[in-house]
């Protein structure tokens, strides 16, 4: 009878360690939100809102199609527009520097100055909330890799001055970082 057992409680503690083993899994893998940019996916963001920062600066809100939405842009990257502003035969195609953190959910933040004979920042600042914008794709910028250097000091200027609010930014927001900015 103990020889008739024996097989049974192994197929049991096996079946056990096999139940425990995905029973943790599950507890502790946590789907991950889905993201609006990666690869080539040309898509419309509706823009939630605007704010005059300064005589020829905006910040332009981009409403994610999901609330729980995240960019999924790796740190010091870009997305490139399109737009068809009125009055150019062409198109236009500009890239800018999001300085919304990678983790907040729901929208995507630009930091537009306008420039008079900027086609692309002209046709930026005369949106209005709920106008769409073509976004093409993400352009991967610096590859930053963690605590690779003890310490950092950033200057910038002109068009580098989103990318580095964007790495300084993802620095500080990340409890693992040990890079001194």
């Amino acid at each position: 009878m103990a020889q008739l057992l024996r097989p049974l409680r192994a197929n049991l503690g096996a079946v056990a360690a096999v139940g425990v083993g995905a029973g943790l899994v599950y507890a502790y893998a946590k789907p991950k939100p889905p993201t609006v940019f990666g690869g080539f996916n040309p898509q419309y963001l509706r823009l939630d809102s605007v704010e005059q920062v300064n005589h020829n600066t905006k910040r332009l809100r981009f409403a994610f199609p999901n609330p729980d939405d995240l960019s999924g842009l790796p740190l010091t990257s870009a997305v490139l527009t399109f737009s068809k502003p009125a009055g150019h035969l062409l198109p236009v195609l500009r890239p800018y520097t999001p300085i919304t953190h990678a983790s907040t959910p729901g929208h995507l933040d630009l930091l537009v100055k306008h420039y008079p004979s900027g086609k692309q920042s002209t046709h930026l600042h005369s949106l209005s909330p709920g106008d769409s914008l073509a976004f093409v794709t993400a352009i991967p910028g610096y590859a930053w890799q963690r605590n690779r250097f003890r310490r950092i000091a950033c200057i910038a200027g002109g068009a580098g001055v989103t990318p580095v609010w964007q790495l300084v930014q993802g620095i500080l927001a990340d409890p693992n970082y040990k890079t001194v900015v």
